[in-house]
């Protein structure tokens, strides 16, 4: 005696009520906004703050006044120790739950892949390597007391690899924007599935 047709269809393959197979993971209607909605605040957050820093650094390299770095360096670390890591974290989990639960996938088009490149790239740069140079130039300006500020070499590196960050984030919003480059080799063939289903 053979199973009904309906129960071998919902074992081999889960479907929603328009027929279509459903996704491991999908994101409803009110997920997906509030998701989105959290990626769009954190990622525009990320950008704001990286632009902020990138003045900061130019300040702390050309004045002259020794509280005055001593501020803006203090500065940089409070918002690179709080602000900055909890919207790039926030913005990349949001990302990725947006590329997984919804149509876009997470590697069947180009710009996602793009985008998250450059997130992963910022993220570790920023933590591992912006951070280390932030505290040392904090350290070196709060050591000058009133004489001239010294932050020295680390200065010289935030003036260029600040910018840079804030370079690649606009880079990655105009992505998401005009969403180039097309399906990858996987999306090609995850439509091709789709259409003969």
């Amino acid at each position: 005696m053979s199973a009904p047709s309906s129960a071998v269809r919902n074992k081999n393959t889960a479907r929603n009520g328009t027929g279509k197979k459903k996704r491991k993971f999908e994101l409803g209607r009110r997920g997906r906004k509030l998701t989105l909605a959290i990626h769009v605040v954190t990622s525009v957050g990320w950008v704001g703050l990286s632009l902020s820093m990138a003045v900061l650094a130019v300040m702390g390299l050309t004045t002259k006044d020794a509280a005055v770095a001593k501020g803006v360096y203090y500065a940089m670390y409070v918002f690179d120790d709080t602000s900055v890591t909890v919207f790039s974290v926030t913005a990349a989990v949001s990302g990725i739950l947006l590329s997984c639960g919804t149509a876009w996938g997470l590697l069947l088009h180009w710009w996602i892949i793009a985008k998250w490149a450059i997130t992963l790239f910022m993220t570790v740069f920023a933590w591992f390597v912006i951070h280390p140079v932030v505290v040392k130039a904090t350290e070196n300006t709060a050591e000058a007391g009133g004489a001239a500020p010294r932050p020295g070499r680390p200065a010289d590196f935030l003036v260029w690899s600040v910018p840079l960050l804030f370079a690649l984030l606009t880079a990655a919003a105009v992505i998401s924007v005009y969403k180039p480059w097309g399906r990858t080799a996987r999306g090609i063939r995850a439509t091709g599935r789709a259409r003969r289903a």
